[in-house]
């Protein structure tokens, strides 16, 4: 006789996301029961395994677009309810989620805010790494104080930009600062706009008013969110470093696509 039913039932989400993964059958409840005795990993003491979880969800996380395999911190919390029940607060407190360019950290978060079903998603972003240059961070903080202008349509609650006040759990955002333009999508040495981009230098008090005006809007606009910096002399030390960093580098798929819905959104 198989152990597998015969039909399963979709999980449903509690209001913060979460799914509801109690047992609900009696083949649920046995398999549950089953695990928690048979499973060595689910027989240690639950400090140990509450280590486990954080040192799962312990890294660095560079989603990418296309041409990547499959490897996800997350994908243990599949494994079975139990895992999932104990590991699921733990996904999200202690990975930073990093961006080389504004560009990439854009296409994400439309990725989560305008994919239908994935907004539940948001509640996993603590942390914000992304680099950009001077006049980049005065970009980023016109979108945290966009003036007069709302971020959220007023009716259909939706964004119209990729503010970090979206997020509703940030409690970190640190800027990889180039003091020259960031470049994002070419990777043609022989590309003149690029050279062009990479040519722009910064004086040291521009990167400085840069940074101070980023850090003032974002105390009063996120007081929660706390604001560091990494310097860089050029982009490509900042591009050096963001390939390398974090041995522990957790590489996600994403499925990128373009807003169709962003013209209905515009005042």
């Amino acid at each position: 006789m198989s152990l597998i039913p015969e039909s399963h039932t979709a999980l449903s989400r509690t209001e913060n996301g979460v799914f509801d993964v109690a047992p609900k059958t009696d083949w649920q409840k046995s398999a549950v029961e089953r695990n928690a005795l048979e499973s060595p990993l689910l027989r240690l003491p639950r400090e140990l395994r509450d280590l486990i979880w954080t040192l799962t969800f312990t890294g660095t996380v560079k989603p990418v677009y296309s041409g990547a395999s499959w490897s996800s911190p997350f994908s243990v919390l599949v494994a079975c309810r139990q895992i999932y029940t104990e590991a699921i607060s733990l996904a999200g407190p202690f990975l930073t989620w990093s961006f080389s360019c504004i560009p990439d950290y854009e296409i994400f978060f439309w990725n989560i805010f305008d994919v239908e079903g994935a907004k539940y998603k948001n509640r996993f972003i603590h942390s914000i790494q992304l680099g950009v240059d001077p006049s980049d961070s005065y970009m980023l903080a016109e979108i945290i104080d966009p003036g007069t202008d709302d971020d959220r349509h007023e009716e259909t609650g939706e964004y119209r930009r990729p503010t970090f006040r979206a997020f509703e759990n940030l409690t970190h955002v640190e800027l990889l600062l180039s003091a020259t333009g960031v470049f994002s999508d070419s990777e043609n040495e022989d590309d003149e706009e690029a050279e062009e981009v990479e040519s722009t230098r910064y004086e040291n008090d521009d990167i400085e008013e840069a940074r101070d005006n980023f850090t003032k809007t974002m105390e009063r606009m996120l007081p929660r969110v706390r604001v560091t910096y990494k310097d860089f002399d050029d982009s490509a030390a900042m591009k050096r470093f963001w390939t390398t960093q974090d041995p522990k580098e957790l590489s996600i798929r994403v499925f990128s696509g373009r807003r169709e819905r962003q013209k209905a959104l515009e005042p």
